[in-house]
């Protein structure tokens, strides 16, 4: 993993999710409103306590999505739950598909809003391989959602990867990313960008504000010497 920072607030402007552009063409999706209000247990998704159940189907983006893509519980825990996808205390593990990827992709950039960290990294591999990717560039910045799971609420945490592919040998034709979550692990949003020219938006220019923090405090160390 080549770098992890720490994304400030300043760069999220009412949203979970980082806002950003890439060079030359993208295509992005999403998957919000992960709650019982629009994922039922009458339509076949399991509730509690049948977390463990498989699903009935996979989940396609929200309305407007311009990449291709499915989202779908492979095993363990995960139901939806009053305001976010939950996984009652047994981890689950989740994929998301995209079978007909942008021509010439060079980078994906995920996102996701949780109410705690990941119990295993998402991993994206291609064209239907096991390469099983770790991101090369991580960023972690305050969501807009609220977890009060085993204690009073507090803001979730917005999670974001980037895979640099700019390297990979021949086309890439299709990707899936992987993950499995903590016990109670949950899930309020989605968010998926493919580019097909490579530019490291993760972390964003706010790495540039923690090289101003390092000098600042650098300079205070020396005050004190």
């Amino acid at each position: 993993m080549k770098h992890t920072a720490i994304l400030f607030a300043l760069a999220i402007p009412c949203q979970a999710a980082i806002s950003f552009s890439l060079p030359g063409n993208s295509e992005s999706a999403a998957w919000s409103g992960l709650n019982n209000t629009n994922y039922l247990s009458t339509a076949g998704f399991p509730s509690y306590p049948t977390a463990t159940d498989s699903w009935p189907s996979a989940l396609t983006p929200d309305t407007g999505a311009t990449l291709g893509g499915s989202l779908n519980k492979i095993s363990g825990g995960g139901y939806f739950a009053s305001a976010s996808l939950y996984d009652a205390g047994t981890p689950g593990t989740f994929q998301i598909t995209d079978l007909a990827s942008l021509a010439g992709l060079e980078t994906v950039v995920f996102q996701a809003d949780l109410g705690s960290s990941l119990g295993a990294v998402p991993l994206l591999s291609y064209n239907g391989g096991s390469q099983a990717l770790t991101a090369d560039f991580t960023g972690i910045s305050t969501g807009i959602f609220s977890s009060g799971f085993g204690g009073p609420p507090s803001p979730t945490t917005n999670h974001a990867w980037q895979w640099d592919l700019s390297g990979v040998s021949g086309s890439i034709t299709g990707f899936a990313i992987e993950w499995t979550t903590n016990p109670h692990g949950t899930i309020y949003q989605l968010d998926l960008v493919a580019g097909d020219s490579f530019t490291q938006v993760v972390p964003e220019p706010t790495t540039s504000l923690l090289a101003a923090l390092s000098l600042t405090l650098a300079a205070f160390r020396r005050r004190r010497a």
